[in-house]
């Protein structure tokens, strides 16, 4: 039974790692001249230096200057569908990854349920 389960979560956790991409946006980054040399993000009224990531508070991703191509990229939680879960609420007091959302499945063999988390 013991074996069963495990065997189940590993087959789970497999097909979650091929799908579980985080996606990546890119915005164009506003070049200040009171701050040479970084990136200025308008939404989190913030100056980055290049190349170091930041993570904003109130928002789930992950924020990179790329002051040659003048833009920001910005990493977000995968979209993830999975039969028989559902997903739970993310936690915005925790930053990228952890505020990302988990999921709370059952184990379609034995009815019991179990939380995954990205």
């Amino acid at each position: 039974m013991y074996a069963e389960k495990v065997c189940v979560a590993i087959a789970f956790l497999a097909c979650l790692a091929c799908i579980a991409e985080a996606a990546v946006y890119t915005q164009p980054a506003i070049i200040n001249p009171a701050h040479p040399g970084k990136c200025y993000d308008k939404l989190t009224r913030r100056s980055m230096l290049p190349n170091k990531e930041y993570k904003p508070k109130g928002i789930c991703a992950a924020m990179t200057c790329d002051i040659e191509a003048r833009q920001i990229n910005i990493e977000t939680c995968p979209y993830i569908e999975m039969p028989g879960c559902e997903e739970l609420p993310s936690d915005l007091n925790w930053s990228f990854p952890k505020c990302c959302p988990q999921f709370k499945c059952v184990d379609f063999k034995t009815g019991k349920e179990f939380v995954v988390s990205i």
